[in-house]
């Protein structure tokens, strides 16, 4: 079966109530933007009788979601590349095993975990005085495009989250992008790109080039990102951050920052092959 195009929201509807069950598993977090998605011919599926797979078309692929009631079903989609599902869970002791189980069997295989981690600036340490490294907002398009260009490097082309170029004026305009420079010769040597949620300042990305670790570059930035952003001593912020990464995890747990028992793993499938789903 090849991907259908999802044309309406009565049809949406239909498949979270056809196939949502209490028994069943599902990382279906798309009401907030299904109807955009709808809008822009980005959202697909492929359903049969038990199981249900809802597609959303990216830049890089295709992100997956899914209502899974039958563990033995297999799936039926053929020769989709580049595709990432996200499933989130809370902490260890809820960790998907078995939904990681029946995708690795159709051909999907473990990437990443990221942890959620926030932080109140009352409980925060104070900024450290690290000399050589000064940091201000990017002041035009190219030190945006340098700045999207380390990010998108740095992090995973399809579970990172991509920045392409028709959004650099915005994130000019917003003042959304922290440059880092080194003092005495102004060389680039990394980035901090903030985001809102509410009133919480959120880092949706940071990158330090090879050439600038160990300076602790990345210590300056979260101080900036930090101290530029306090409205109170209540004032709140959050981050994701790789498992795997545990330079950067100690960096925000020195600061201050506390796991929000919140993680998300994902999984990639760089090309689907019916053999694959044979061994279920």
């Amino acid at each position: 079966m090849m991907l259908n195009k999802i044309n309406t929201i009565e049809r949406y509807v239909e498949i979270v109530e056809q196939y949502r069950s209490k028994e069943g598993a599902s990382n279906d977090y798309l009401q907030r933007e299904v109807e955009t998605l709808i809008n822009n011919g980005e959202l697909f599926e492929v359903c049969d009788r038990h199981n249900a797979f809802l597609f959303v078309k990216k830049n890089t692929g295709f992100r997956m979601y899914y209502y899974i009631n039958d563990f033995n079903a297999k799936p039926d989609f053929n020769e989709l590349k580049d595709v990432v599902v996200e499933i989130l869970y809370r902490g260890k002791s809820y960790f998907p095993q078995k939904e990681i189980e029946y995708l690795e069997k159709v051909g999907f295989r473990v990437n990443l975990i990221r942890d959620q981690y926030l932080g109140i600036y009352k409980d925060l340490e104070r900024p450290i005085k690290i000399e050589g490294v000064k940091v201000e907002f990017a002041k035009n398009l190219w030190e945006i495009e340098k700045a999207c260009k380390l990010f998108n490097d740095s992090f995973d082309i399809l579970s990172g989250d991509y920045i392409t170029s028709d959004m650099y004026e915005k994130l000019l305009i917003n003042n959304a992008i922290w440059i880092a420079h080194g003092i005495d010769n102004n060389k680039f040597l990394g980035a901090l790109h903030q985001t809102f949620t509410g009133k919480t300042a959120c880092i949706s990305h940071v990158a330090v080039i090879p050439e600038g670790r160990g300076r602790h570059v990345g210590q300056v930035l979260l101080d900036t990102f930090i101290e530029k952003n306090m409205e109170n001593e209540k004032h709140r912020y959050m981050l994701w951050v790789q498992h795997q990464n545990t330079v950067a995890v100690s960096m925000y747990q020195k600061k201050g920052f506390k796991y929000t028992f919140k993680s998300t793993i994902s999984l990639i499938c760089l090309l689907y092959t019916s053999d694959a789903a044979d061994e279920l």
